[in-house]
């Protein structure tokens, strides 16, 4: 007969989530001012007149 209490382990194969905790918050920051910063530029480019092609 199967042990019940193994049958209920093998089912719960959830990571714990103190393992993984995600994304620094100053990764999540830097990546979020650097994409501030380019889309700034890329703006500042178009509006000036250069970097986006002829149109």
């Amino acid at each position: 007969m199967a042990d019940s209490s193994s049958a209920a382990d093998a089912a719960d194969h959830r990571p714990d989530p103190a393992a993984h905790p995600g994304m620094p918050r100053w990764a999540k920051t830097l990546v979020i001012g650097a994409g501030a910063a380019l889309l700034v530029a890329l703006v500042l480019m178009h509006a000036l007149g250069g970097g986006m092609g002829n149109h």
